[in-house]
């Protein structure tokens, strides 16, 4: 694990509590990913095994399980966040994993998602993260990826009333788009979406749905 995983790490092993207690409802509030992430259940959920990559409490798992995902897998660099998805979605399975270096053999998961994911890798660690899951794809296998558009990198140095020393990076469309191409997808879909006010913070959203060649 890189120094920076293990800043990441640590955030999110202490905020794991409160993060779930503001965050584990929060689709309620948000249509567009809703609309998706059950599009992406409905063609996705008789193929195999889903993975849901920095699942955090389980938010996104438990949807797509109550949309009739029964074979997935929630994972997340975080062992605090692991802990408490489990506690909240008990009929769930969950396990400590690192996009950076997934411990999962070559082509052994259907479909992947990872919905705001990629927020604290650099553009070098975002390759590296693209790589893995393609890597453990199957052929044709598809993945749903969200995140924040722009070019900001946030410094934080309190999270959730926690004292923590970590970075939030936005990426562009197109060079997140070019990169999963440059790694073998193939672009099924690309969607990008204003801010739902007082419900998030306030950056544009990009959604970008894609399949293993």
């Amino acid at each position: 694990m890189t120094k920076g995983s293990n800043k990441v790490k640590s955030c999110y092993d202490a905020v794991a509590g409160a993060y779930a207690a503001e965050l584990f409802d929060e689709l309620s509030k948000k249509p567009l990913d809703r609309l998706l992430l059950k599009q992406f259940a409905s063609e996705n959920r008789e193929k195999g095994k889903m993975i849901d990559l920095g699942c955090g409490p389980g938010q996104t798992t438990r949807f797509l399980a109550d949309d009739g995902v029964k074979d997935l897998l929630g994972t997340d660099l975080s062992t605090g966040m692991i802990a408490t998805a489990r506690e909240l979605n008990p009929d769930l399975e969950f396990q400590t994993a690192d996009m950076l270096k997934l411990d999962f053999p070559n082509g052994c998961f259907a479909s992947a998602i990872a919905f705001y994911a990629i927020v604290h890798f650099t553009p070098a660690q975002l390759k590296t993260a693209f790589n893995e899951i393609w890597r453990i794809l199957k052929s044709n296998g598809q993945f749903l990826l969200s995140f924040h558009i722009g070019d900001d990198i946030i410094h934080r140095d309190e999270f959730f009333g926690e004292k923590t020393d970590i970075d939030f990076y936005f990426f562009q469309t197109a060079a997140v788009s070019q990169l999963l191409k440059e790694t073998g997808f193939g672009m099924i879909d690309a969607i990008e979406r204003y801010p739902y006010e007082g419900a998030e913070h306030p950056s544009k959203r990009a959604y970008l749905w894609v399949e293993k060649g």
